[in-house]
Parts: C-alpha cells; structure tokens; sequence
C-alpha cells in the first residue's frame, strides 16, 4: 500500500467518491421520485451549484429548505 501520493491513495479517493455517489443517487431518488428522474454521475460536478445538494439534505432532514 501506498499511501504517500501514490497509485493506492488515488484507487482508494476514487472507490470513495464512487461509493458516495451510490449512497447519494440512493437517497436523492426518494426526492425525485415526484419530480424528473435524474442520476448524479460525477459527485463533484453534480452537487457544485448547489441544488442537488439541498435536495440531499431535504430527503436526509426531513424538512423543506
């Protein structure tokens, strides 16, 4: 294992980044299910404006932002 800079740190920053995608696509469904189907496909990208960032935390909290 390289966890210096190496090949390890990047494998293990993108099984991270992949797997929270899933656990976010797995919430934000219950949020889209009214409204237009959509699917976060880059994390960084698709929550950079923010938008789909509130939706996140409306399903998480329970409350309307």
């Amino acid at each position: 294992m390289i966890y210096g800079g190496g090949v390890a740190l990047d494998e293990r920053d993108r099984v991270q980044k992949k797997t929270f995608t899933k656990w976010v696509n797995k919430h934000l469904i219950k949020h889209w299910r009214a409204e237009a189907q959509r699917h976060i496909s880059d994390l960084y990208e698709d929550l950079r404006d923010g938008h789909n960032l509130i939706s996140l935390l409306e399903v998480l909290s329970g409350d309307s932002l």
